[in-house]
């Protein structure tokens, strides 16, 4: 675990970094305060409001009534030398403190901690599928098959609620999801939204990196025409699959997390 040591004493903050212990059987992050207040004997309910006091300036934990929020993505540019290399630091999280005495002075711990385990495990799910509207049926085939394999695909009609608005809603939708996939089939055109969704699917690219895929599938109608390639997409590889099936395995293939377990009931 990577350590990140704040001491409150004499009304002053102090912060110490210790990197990942070479025993620790696990990776993740660990932010201990320590509250040093001349011995002065405080209760759990008490250690909260001083901690929230004293961090303040901090932008990567905040409080908001009884949560205590990290946000990932600040926390490693804060430390960005113990954080080094890790695409797993992503997203917000709530975490809740762990509170203990530290051995022989027994000054106040109050610990937030998680683990990469956790946090990957955590990460969104969701898959943003783009497409045509008249393409909608064909897509459909692919959500659900999707759903039941245990992933979160999203689909405008699907997951949009009445009355939402539609720029806003796609904006989320990516902002929610690990991958979209792009059905470019002959139909499949440089309209205004579906532009929106490859600009904002280049956003989310950028800033969650490998935890973000962008899966461009091509397709052909029944007549051997190929849909065109955007070309904000060309950048990136794309493959033309000859059914569903095969479609449906690049994108297993593409995405960054994997479905669950399948099991007996």
């Amino acid at each position: 675990m990577r350590k990140i040591s704040l001491t409150i004493v004499n009304n002053q903050l102090h912060i110490k970094t210790i990197p990942t212990e070479a025993w620790h059987p696990e990776d993740g992050f660990s932010i201990d305060f320590f509250v040093n207040q001349d011995h002065e004997i405080l209760t759990q309910k008490e250690l909260l409001p001083i901690i929230k006091k004293y961090s303040g300036d901090l932008n990567w934990i905040k409080f908001h009534g009884n949560k205590s929020v990290v946000n990932l993505n600040h926390l490693k540019n804060s430390f960005s030398d113990l954080f080094k290399n890790c695409e797993w630091m992503n997203g917000e999280y709530e975490v809740h403190p762990e509170f203990d005495q530290e051995i022989g002075s027994k000054v106040p711990i109050v610990s937030f901690s998680l683990s990469k385990d956790v946090i990957e495990l955590n990460s969104p799910k969701k898959i943003f599928l783009s497409h045509r509207g008249s393409n909608k049926e064909f897509v459909r085939r692919f959500y659900d098959i999707l759903k039941t394999m245990g992933f979160e695909p999203w689909l405008d009609d699907e997951d949009m609620p009445a009355g939402s608005n539609l720029d806003r809603s796609i904006l989320k939708g990516l902002k929610d999801s690990c991958a979209c996939v792009f059905f470019i089939t002959p139909e499949f055109t440089d309209e205004q939204y579906l532009a929106d969704e490859v600009d904002y699917a280049h956003i989310q690219k950028r800033k969650k990196q490998e935890k973000f895929s962008i899966i461009t599938l091509q397709f052909e109608n029944e007549d051997g025409v190929k849909g065109t390639i955007p070309e904000l997409l060309e950048r990136f590889v794309w493959k033309s699959p000859k059914n569903e099936l095969e479609a449906l395995n690049q994108i297993l293939k593409a995405l960054p997390i994997k479905a669950n377990v399948i099991d007996w009931i």
